[in-house]
């Protein structure tokens, strides 16, 4: 992944044309993630500082705190942003869905099975994005997709009866409900609390990527992944509005090259990503299964439309538009 995250960096740097002013005030900014340094989403966040400090030319810098490291969880980073106890911080949203139905787009059930239809579908929604992070005193930098989700497990998992009763981790109120219809067992966990319960045997599957499933080291207890191909769920990095309001224009300018430039490069990394996971996964002695048996993924598909006519049913007027209007693209 080092390969692709330095190729990716050259060729955004070469857009670079805005310097802050050597008199312009310093700006230093903590910002949290759940996820560790060496996720995509860790890494993604390494970019974004980096190209703030080289184009501000040290004028902005970010002091990052991985791992839950200041003991937020991302449910709790949109009020902590919102209230300014940190300025930025970078969120996996579906948890959030609780707060803003909004949220819970992007993980709902095989609505996107790729990562150019989760691309398409953010960008349909972004401005509706923008509007609900408003209301939370904050505004979007950057989105950041993980990859389609699957499942882990103890064992291998061919059908629905494998899943019959099986204790795994779920990590929003969609998969809750999508697992626990197809015979499952799920628990919503946060990201921290998982090795904790796979190491203690409270759970034996987890619904997440390949890829942050290998930054932590889930192949030590599940051996196994489906590439379900469940969703295309991501991470909203976000700025406090009084923070932002601080800035001078050109610290403004800087900050909003660095994130389209940050964005840039987490969607165009991730299909290598997936496939250099599937490699390391294979390395390490996982057994990665991607041929689903297709009446299988029916049944889940299934199971799953429920969840999408509740969302839309909470979400309203906006969440219809943004349905019909992704339908409608020709990726689909």
């Amino acid at each position: 992944m080092r390969s692709v995250a330095s190729s990716c960096l050259a060729a955004l740097m070469v857009a670079s044309v805005t310097v802050v002013p050597a008199n312009a005030q310093s700006v230093r900014w903590d910002m949290p993630n759940e996820y560790p340094a060496t996720s995509p989403q860790g890494e993604t966040d390494q970019f974004f500082s980096q190209r703030l400090s080289e184009l501000s030319q040290g004028g902005i810098k970010i002091t990052h705190h991985f791992g839950g490291a200041l003991g937020f969880r991302s449910k709790d980073q949109l009020d902590a942003v919102a209230d300014g106890a940190v300025p930025v911080a970078n969120t996996f949203i579906a948890p959030l869905g609780g707060i803003e139905p909004m949220f819970l787009l992007m993980s709902l059930p095989f609505l996107t099975t790729s990562p150019e239809q989760a691309r398409a579908l953010f960008e349909v929604a972004a401005p509706y994005f923008d509007k609900v992070l408003e209301r939370h005193n904050q505004k979007l930098l950057y989105s950041a997709p993980w990859a389609p989700s699957g499942l882990w497990s103890v064992t291998k998992v061919e059908s629905m009866s494998d899943l019959a009763g099986m204790k795994l981790r779920s990590y929003d109120p969609s998969s809750t409900e999508v697992f626990r219809a197809a015979g499952a067992a799920p628990v919503q966990l946060s990201f921290a609390d998982i090795v904790p319960l796979l190491s203690a045997g409270g759970i034996s599957g987890v619904v997440t990527s390949i890829e942050v499933g290998l930054s932590a080291s889930f192949d030590e207890y599940t051996p196994y992944f489906l590439e379900l191909n469940y969703d295309s769920t991501i991470n909203l990095a976000t700025v406090n509005l009084d923070a932002w309001e601080e800035l001078t224009d050109e610290q403004r300018a800087i900050v909003t090259q660095a994130a389209r430039e940050t964005e840039e490069y987490a969607w165009s990394r991730i299909g290598e990503a997936v496939r250099e996971a599937y490699d390391l996964g294979k390395q390490r002695g996982m057994t990665i299964v991607t041929d689903i048996d297709p009446v299988f993924r029916a049944a889940l598909v299934e199971k799953s439309e429920p969840v999408i006519q509740d969302w839309v049913a909470k979400v309203g007027a906006d969440g219809q538009a943004i349905l019909d209007t992704y339908r409608a693209l020709s990726i689909n």
